[in-house]
């Protein structure tokens, strides 16, 4: 279960599932951006890198996306496990270039922190920008949603502690995992200085039915090595699950159905920006 640390703040910041308005109140002082821009993204066109800079913020994504980011803020919640209801269908199928910039007074302030997911001043910024650009108002509800759960198998773990450069990444075969990253070649993927939680996150990208956690215990960074196997390496008749594709049985570890939490956000009112 979330903790009830989080969604106390979550609560009394966007409104509680007894109905306060989700932008009635902030947690903090008040934090804007100076600069706001926000634009229909034209088709064809470049999308915005999704960026935290020095000065601001950039991206290309639906609204639906922004409000997940602005009110589920990681340590949290997948966003797979946060549910949208009774929005427009523009909230989610519609692209927004963002570009945004913060004050010269607030920079010290902001440039403590390079996260998209971890800034609090970045998603209060723009908490402040979808009340004022879409008028959008909204209550949350708790929930417990499908998961599936990353665990230990009985005999246990065979992953190898990281020690920090003994793997370089290979140009053109690397992909970030949290802090860590994976190299993919010849049909497996060798992951190096990843946690559970950064795993999750790369298995929950096999699949749009259920978000993943970290059940094992494990806290260090690790280095495995785990198969993956493309579709084309199914029958055609046959692509089986998603998960299927990067096994975990070889590092000791398996992947159980189970619950965690999510939030339904339930959307009161919400307009399309004008573009400026």
């Amino acid at each position: 279960m979330i903790g009830s640390a989080l969604f106390s703040a979550l609560a009394s910041a966007q409104g509680s599932s007894e109905g306060t308005s989700a932008n009635t109140a902030q947690v903090g002082r008040p934090f804007e951006f100076e600069v706001f821009s926000i634009r229909p993204h034209q088709p064809g066109a470049e999308p915005l890198n999704l960026q935290y800079l020095p000065d601001g913020y950039t991206a290309t994504v639906s609204l639906g996306y922004a409000i997940k980011l602005a009110y589920i803020p990681r340590p949290g919640p997948p966003f797979s496990s946060v549910t949208i209801l009774h929005a427009p269908d523009w909230v989610g199928s519609d692209w927004y270039d963002i570009d945004a910039r913060v004050a010269p007074g607030d920079m010290a302030a902001w440039q403590q922190s390079r996260d998209v997911y971890d800034s609090e001043l970045l998603h209060r910024a723009l908490q402040a920008a979808l009340k004022e650009r879409c008028k959008l108002a909204f209550h949350m509800t708790r929930v417990e949603v499908p998961y599936w759960n990353i665990l230990v198998n009985k005999r246990g773990a065979k992953l190898r502690e990281t020690v920090p450069g003994a793997v370089k990444p290979v140009v053109g075969k690397t992909s970030a995992a949290g802090k860590g990253f994976f190299i993919q070649d010849n049909g497996k993927r060798q992951f190096v200085g990843v946690s559970m939680d950064d795993l999750a996150i790369a298995l929950m990208r096999l699949t749009k039915d259920y978000p993943v956690q970290d059940k094992t215990g494990l806290t260090g960074r690790y280095d495995f090595t785990l198969p993956w196997l493309d579709y084309q390496q199914y029958p055609a008749s046959e692509i089986g699950n998603p998960l299927d594709r990067m096994p975990l049985t070889s590092v000791g570890l398996m992947l159980e159905l189970g619950k965690g939490p999510g939030f339904i956000i339930d959307i009161d009112h919400i307009e399309k920006p004008s573009p400026n």
